[in-house]
């Protein structure tokens, strides 16, 4: 069982390292394509077959990672399906849909639409996961164990992967602009800036895992924090009045639109 990846940006290097830790994949057993040298470099140092070639890579690989941006993928995928035939191809672009992808690589073509998140990078990843039709209950166990090395996956319908791309593949940006915007008001009062990302950071952190590990309603959770009359309380009054759930509500959808016209404009 041989796995390919053809590009080595962040994600496919995450990736990777991922599952040569989890040993789903053997290094001797993996191809990594990529055109720029530095990152083709990096890859190599893995332990993993490099090469600028990806026709190379999908003729050697059973299972193959497509790791390049929505704008490339359906290029790339003309340049190598005639490498295709049986394999299992596995994509994590942004609003491509299978159907697209399909018209590329073939309508028996075995493709499984995934969007990951830039936290593989610590392998905390949150992994959304589709399959078409053709795709063996065998090789989804496959799919799953790669992405299961970076973190965490969920299953869910196709019509339904623009709205995960919103949730769990551009939230880390939503959070991160919260982590400055708190760490922000702290310095405001005087806290120095490195103490204020540290309280931020491992506060949601903490409180990510407190609402994983209880499975407490995040509502029970936030009147576990709010006291009477207390500061907590007063806080979340004025993010109402503030509109933000609205905002980030608001945020979602146009991320979801967007990558509906994303895969409409292919």
């Amino acid at each position: 069982m041989k796995l390919g990846v053809i590009g080595a940006g962040n994600m496919s290097t995450a990736i990777l390292h991922g599952v040569i830790k989890a040993q789903t994949f053997a290094k001797e057993d993996i191809y990594v394509s990529e055109p720029f040298a530095d990152r083709l470099k990096k890859a190599a140092q893995l332990g993993v077959h490099a090469t600028t070639d990806n026709r190379e890579v999908v003729r050697n690989s059973d299972y193959i990672i497509f790791g390049v941006k929505p704008n490339v993928i359906l290029k790339v995928m003309d340049e190598v399906r005639e490498e295709v035939q049986d394999k299992v191809i596995i994509s994590i672009a942004a609003g491509i849909s299978v159907d697209t992808m399909k018209g590329v690589l073939g309508e028996n073509a075995k493709i499984v639409r995934t969007m990951p998140n830039v936290a593989a990078l610590v392998g905390e990843a949150m992994v959304a996961i589709c399959n078409a039709d053709n795709v063996s209950e065998e090789e989804m166990t496959v799919v799953k164990g790669i992405f299961e090395s970076i973190g965490k996956i969920a299953m869910l319908p196709e019509y339904l992967i623009n709205t995960a791309t919103a949730a769990n593949g551009s939230g880390p940006a939503y959070v991160f602009m919260m982590v400055e915007a708190m760490a922000d008001a702290a310095v405001l009062h005087g806290i120095p800036r490195e103490t204020a990302y540290l309280l931020v950071e491992q506060t949601i952190l903490g409180s990510a895992k407190l609402a994983l590990e209880t499975g407490m309603h995040p509502g029970q959770l936030k009147d576990m924090v709010c006291s009477p009359g207390g500061t907590a309380i007063e806080a979340v009054y004025q993010l109402e009045q503030d509109g933000f759930r609205a905002s980030l509500i608001n945020a979602i959808d146009r991320c979801v639109k967007k990558a509906d016209k994303m895969g409409a404009s292919k």
